[in-house]
């Protein structure tokens, strides 16, 4: 059986500029992981990429 998958994409706040990639990768890892249970059809969270404009 073929699995489904959604890409997310956002676009982050002006702060973002000031921290690393790593950091927003880890705390928005951190967000879906926490309230998992509230996010309609996620399963679990696989990947988040941040990319520059």
């Amino acid at each position: 059986m073929k699995k489904k998958t959604a890409l997310i994409t956002v676009e982050l706040v002006d702060e973002s500029l000031m921290e690393n990639d790593e950091t927003i990768i880890r705390e928005l890892f951190e967000w879906f992981r926490e309230d998992a249970v509230s996010i309609p059809w996620a399963k679990k969270v696989k990947n988040i990429a941040v990319k520059d404009p």
